[in-house]
């Protein structure tokens, strides 16, 4: 728990926030809560903790969802290096995997698709995931992804692609190196 959250206020004090901007983020907050309710229920913390931990967490998680509007489900794998850079309208469902050093912004929901189908996203590391963006179903996000704002994705995403619409499309691939390719959507006419 210790060492994930050090690198996520590493990730935030990168991003230029310092002490008590971090420590009154509304976001971090949140992310404080996923790591200890991780630790409690997933991460096997010692007995008396663990009974303590149980008894208030609860509490906390709840405020935290019903005034800030944050469900970082404890049960969700989330990798080390976590950013949220605005509060509010995050939902995860617990069987969500997000990999190390992700990016996420308001209004964002990580779940199942509708009508009772199985499976929730696993996202890689380095993904970028933008406002109001929306990843449901048995999909795989590739390392380096970039979600646009407002889109939705039902499909698989490559590394390093760029991904828009709604539905999601992919409109350009980076390679490792920075560079692009040409608009899928230019490479789809041909």
């Amino acid at each position: 728990m210790l060492k994930e959250l050090r690198v996520d206020m590493a990730r935030y004090r990168a991003m230029g926030h310092r002490g008590l901007e971090i420590a009154g983020h509304p976001a971090v907050w949140s992310l404080i809560c996923y790591r200890f309710g991780h630790w409690i229920y997933k991460e096997g913390a010692p007995v008396p903790i663990r009974w303590l931990g149980k008894i208030i967490y609860p509490f906390i998680y709840k405020f935290l969802e019903a005034f800030m509007q944050m469900r970082l489900d404890p049960s969700a794998e989330i990798g080390a290096g976590l950013y949220i850079s605005h509060s509010g309208g995050i939902h995860i469902h617990p069987d969500v995997v997000i990999g190390t050093n992700c990016n996420l912004t308001h209004n964002v929901t990580i779940g199942t698709s509708a009508m009772g189908r199985p499976g929730v996203p696993r996202i890689g590391d380095d993904v970028y995931i933008g406002t109001g963006a929306t990843l449901i179903g048995d999909i795989k996000v590739g390392n380096g992804a970039k979600i646009a704002a407002n889109t939705l994705v039902m499909n698989n995403v490559p590394a390093g692609a760029t991904v828009m619409g709604v539905p999601g499309r992919v409109m350009m691939i980076s390679q490792p190196n920075g560079v692009a390719n040409q608009p899928a959507m230019a490479v789809e006419g041909r």
